[in-house]
């Protein structure tokens, strides 16, 4: 009895699901300096540092092309290959440069760690600039959330042996990020819902979200603000067995075995985070 229950818990679960379009507009890119500045406040605060007179962005190798489309449009900088790493770093020294950045992401902001160092290494007395405080601004609301998550995010597809499911199979839709400051993973699942964890391993914490519901909501968000680095196309992936689900494909051998197909491949695309 329990496990009938269960399973018509499951299906449920999947008739819930909310539909989405097929169809995605053509992929585009922050294009103001108002949109820019949101979504380069949101790649600082993934993976960003301010220090005396210097400005860097770690990026996994994978992403080369994005460091080179930041050092386009800052129009100053250098990409350096760092040995022996599968990554790149955006290096930037240059005074316009430097004071253009402060101009692009001022106010932008969620949280003050970058801010903190802004102000220890006198950015506002260099530039003579005032450095706001945090921002507080809906985060599904601009680019700032793309930033981060190309940062520090990922779309993953998780296949679950189940009791329940007539093909011993159950499917999760993923959106994970890893970060060493929760209180943004919080202000994240605030607006998405799911979990946080610590990974002691790791010494970071973990924002976690499986349920469609929230899948929905991260869909809604990125078809509109969207990612520029190499998981934009994992995303596309990761919202294509959205619709398979959808459409309840995923309850027939030839659905689940293309889910099996469209997850190998997206894994081959995911850098390590």
């Amino acid at each position: 009895m329990n496990n009938i229950k269960e399973y018509s818990d499951k299906i449920n679960i999947y008739n819930e699901i909310e539909t989405i379009s097929d169809h995605i507009s053509t992929h585009v890119k922050p294009n103001t300096n108002e949109e820019l500045g949101y979504y380069l406040a949101g790649l600082i605060e993934g993976d960003g540092y301010f220090g005396y007179h210097r400005f860097e962005i770690a990026f996994h190798e994978n992403d080369t092309f994005l460091a080179y489309f930041i050092k386009k449009e800052i129009g100053y900088g250098s990409v350096l290959n760092l040995k022996n790493k599968r990554s790149v770093r955006y290096v930037l020294r240059h005074s316009e440069g430097l004071k253009k950045v402060l101009i692009l992401v001022n106010g932008k902001f969620l949280y003050t760690a970058k801010i903190n160092q802004l102000l220890k290494h006198q950015w506002d007395k260099k530039f003579d600039i005032s450095i706001l405080p945090p921002a507080n601004f809906d985060i599904v609301s601009n680019y700032w959330l793309a930033g981060f998550t190309d940062a520090d995010g990922s779309f993953v597809i998780t296949l679950v042996n189940s009791t329940t499911h007539k093909l011993k199979m159950n499917v999760r839709l993923e959106f994970k990020i890893k970060q060493k400051n929760i209180d943004l993973l919080e202000i994240i699942k605030q607006t998405f819902g799911g979990h946080i964890y610590y990974l002691k391993s790791e010494e970071l914490f973990y924002y976690n979200s499986i349920s469609f519901k929230s899948a929905k909501s991260v869909i809604s968000y990125f078809d509109n603000f969207q990612l520029i680095s190499s998981k934009w196309i994992n995303y596309l992936k990761w919202r294509k067995i959205y619709r398979i689900i959808q459409r309840k494909e995923h309850l027939t051998i030839e659905g689940l075995n293309k889910i099996k197909i469209i997850k190998g491949s997206s894994e081959t695309n995911t850098p390590n985070s």
